[in-house]
C-alpha cells in the first residue's frame, strides 16, 4: 500500500470513528489554581516565520544552534535569527511545501519537502549548498554530523549523504505497517549509529559509515481486537538519557528504556503518546494522548508522579527548564510544574495559538506555534 493511500486509510478511519457513536474527548476543565509565590516567566522576543505549519501535520521545528535560531513554514520560508536578540540574521523564500526541519549543525541547515526532496543551506548565509531527491515526503527532522546527512523519507527509507557534497553514501528500507499515524520522529545518531524509529513500533540501530544492522528491537507493542486497536506508531523523537540509556514512546503503546549499546529492554511502562519524552532529576516526563502528564523513574520504569489537572487541554512535549517542566497547551498557554513532583508552579501565556514544539537551550525557553510564532523565555 503506497504512503498517499495509508494515510487516505487512517484519515478515513477517524471520520468514520468521529461519525459513528463515540463521544468525542472530554472538555478540559478549568485552569489549575497557581500558588501565591508563582513561577514566572519574561519573553525576550518573537518574530514570525511564515504562515506556520500552515494547518498541515508536518514535521517542522526550531533548530538551536551555538548563535542562531533556524525555523522554516510550510509555505516555503525559511528565517535565521540571532539566539539572544531575535535579530534577523538571514531570510530566504524557497517555494516549496516544506515538511521537515530544518536541522542545523557543522555549518549547514537541511530541510525537506513534500515533494520528496532535500535541501542543504550554508547556515552562515542562506546560500544553497546541495540538493537530492528522495522519492518520497520528507515528514522527520533530519541530521547533520560531522560528514554525513541523515533523512528519512515517509516511505520508511533512511538516506545517508556525504556532508559536504551530497553525494549518496548509502540507503536502508525499514518497514512501513499498513496503518500508521502521518508524520515521522527524527533519526538519532550515537557513537557513528544511526537509531530509527519505526511506525511499527521498532528501533534499528545502523553503523553510519556502512549502513550495516547492528541491532533491532521491538519497544511498543499492542494486544487490541481490531487492527486500528493494534496500531501501534513511535511519533515522538527518541531521547538519549544522561545514563546512556535510550528512551522511546509511542502512541498506543508503552514508553520504554533501552540499553543503546547491547539494544535490550531494560523495562517499559504502559501509556499512549505521540510526543517525545524529556528527562530531568532522575526521571523521564511525558504527556500522554488525554494531556495527563507522568514522571518515570529513568532507573526502575516505577511511576513517580502523575499530574491531571491539564488533562485535554492539547499539551505539548514537555522540556526542562530549571527546576521546572514546562509543557505548551492548544490555546498558548505555557504551564511550569515541579519536576520533583509535578505540582503547579505557574504559568504565562503568549500568542493565542496552539503551542507545536518547545525547544530548551542553557537557560532559555524557545517556543514554536502552529501558526509560525517563535519566541524566546527566560525564567524570572
Amino acid at each position: 500500500m503506497s504512503i498517499v493511500l495509508r494515510v487516505i486509510v487512517v484519515l478515513l478511519a477517524g471520520l468514520l470513528a468521529a461519525c459513528s457513536s463515540t463521544p468525542a474527548d472530554p472538555e478540559p476543565g478549568p485552569l489549575p489554581k497557581l500558588p501565591a509565590e508563582r513561577l514566572r516567566l519574561e519573553r525576550l522576543w518573537q518574530v514570525q516565520v511564515g504562515e506556520g505549519l500552515g494547518g498541515q501535520v508536518v514535521r517542522l521545528q526550531p533548530a538551536i544552534g551555538a548563535q542562531q535560531v533556524v525555523a522554516a513554514s510550510h509555505d516555503g520560508r525559511l528565517l535565521a535569527v540571532d539566539r539572544a536578540s531575535g535579530k534577523t540574521l538571514w531570510r530566504l523564500r524557497t517555494g516549496l511545501p516544506l515538511a521537515g526541519g530544518p536541522a542545523l549543525g557543522y555549518g549547514l541547515v537541511v530541510v525537506g519537502s513534500t515533494k520528496g526532496s532535500l535541501h542543504v543551506h550554508d547556515a552562515a548565509t542562506g546560500a544553497p549548498r546541495w540538493q537530492a531527491a528522495l522519492g518520497a515526503a520528507v515528514l522527520a527532522v533530519p541530521v547533520v554530523t560531522a560528514d554525513a546527512v541523515v533523512a528519512l523519507s515517509a516511505d520508511g527509507v533512511v538516506h545517508v549523504f556525504e556532508r559536504a557534497d551530497g553525494q549518496p553514501r548509502w540507503t536502508y528500507r525499514t518497514p512501513v505497517p499498513p496503518l500508521s499515524l502521518r508524520g515521522s520522529p527524527a533519526p538519532l545518531v550515537v557513537d557513528g549509529v544511526v537509531l530509527v524509529p519505526t511506525p511499527g513500533g521498532k528501533v534499528v540501530a545502523l553503523d553510519l559509515a556502512s549502513g550495516v544492522v547492528t541491532w533491532e528491537v521491538r519497544v511498543a507493542g499492542n494486544t487490541g481486537r481490531s487492527e486500528l486497536e493494534r496500531m501501534v506508531d513511535l511519533q515522538g523523537d527518541l531521547l538519549l538519557g544522561s545514563n546512556g540509556d535510550l528512551y522511546a514512546a509511542g502512541f498506543q503503546s508503552q514508553l520504554t528504556a533501552l540499553d543503546v549499546q547491547a539494544g535490550r529492554r531494560r523495562w517499559q511502562y504502559d501509556l499512549s503518546t505521540v510526543n517525545s519524552p524529556a528527562e530531568g532529576q532522575g526521571s523521564v516526563y511525558v504527556s500522554d494522548t488525554g494531556s495527563t502528564v507522568l514522571a518515570v523513574d529513568a532507573a526502575s520504569g516505577k511511576l513517580v508522579w502523575r499530574q491531571a489537572e491539564l488533562a485535554w487541554r492539547g499539551l505539548s512535549a514537555p522540556v526542562v527548564l530549571g527546576d521546572a517542566v514546562v509543557l505548551g497547551d492548544a490555546d498558548g498557554w505555557l504551564h511550569l510544574l515541579a519536576q520533583s513532583d509535578g505540582r503547579v508552579l505557574g504559568r504565562e501565556r503568549g500568542r493565542r495559538a496552539a503551542l507545536q514544539r518547545l525547544e530548551v537551550q542553557g537557560d532559555t525557553l524557545y517556543a514554536w506555534t502552529r501558526d509560525g510564532n517563535l519566541s524566546a523565555w527566560r525564567l524570572r
